[in-house]
């Protein structure tokens, strides 16, 4: 593989028990098609859905949902200082779930394929594990690192509004959960279609509504934890 990408990259580390090599600058723009000329896979960049964010609002004179249960979910996401993280936890603490935090996205909520994998790896024991991001692949098939997640992902289906699968969400063994709206990502690769629109968190002292499908994948994924 470094004969074949001689002139090409610049450097390469060991990452999540793979090779991520960098290519030069100025080939950059081509990075997919020297994947394909190669044999290697590109890391995909993840994105938590911006619609999340600029949509959450103030609960004002509403009498919000009683609580579903209690228990414990690894929420793969920013850190919960930033706005996505928070939000998301926010849903699960508000409708009885307990947050354990693995980061795998930055504070803008960008993260990429190794990273994820390896935190699937780390959380492949614990019962409930939700990722409120993900990737489109530029093939529509499953960037080959995360082909292994277990059964106990929860992932939202993505803000697209697309029937394009969206990794991981579209993974068989995963659980897909879009939004009952035209946002959400959709077909036959989704298994849960829950609320979207208007999903009350407990952030702090204040009450959040959220919209889009990462707080219709932390709900559901709070009705699955086991209760004490």
């Amino acid at each position: 593989m470094r004969k074949r990408l001689r002139g090409v990259y610049s450097h390469e580390e060991i990452a999540s028990g793979a090779i991520r090599m960098y290519t030069k600058a100025s080939e950059r723009a081509r990075v997919v098609d020297i994947a394909r000329e190669v044999g290697a896979t590109p890391n995909h960049v993840h994105l938590a859905c911006p619609i999340m964010i600029g949509t959450s609002r103030p609960v004002i004179g509403t009498r919000l949902p009683e609580l579903l249960g209690e228990g414990t979910v690894a929420l793969l996401d920013t850190p919960l200082d930033a706005p996505h993280g928070s939000l998301v936890a926010g849903v699960l603490r508000h409708h009885g779930a307990s947050v354990r935090p693995f980061p795998v996205l930055t504070v803008s909520g960008f993260g990429d394929d190794l990273t994820l994998a390896a935190a699937l790896r780390a959380t492949r024991d614990l019962p409930v594990v939700l990722v409120a991001s993900g990737t489109y692949s530029f093939n529509d098939e499953c960037p080959p690192v995360l082909a292994a997640c277990g059964r106990n992902v929860v992932a939202a289906a993505g803000n697209g509004g697309s029937s394009r699968p969206w990794w991981p969400a579209a993974l068989p063994a995963v659980i897909a959960v879009g939004a009952s709206a035209p946002f959400s990502g959709h077909g036959p690769w989704v298994n849960v279609v829950a609320d979207g629109v208007d999903v009350p968190a407990t952030v702090g002292s204040s009450q959040l509504l959220c919209t889009g499908t990462s707080f219709a994948a932390a709900l559901h994924a709070a009705t699955l934890v086991p209760v004490p």
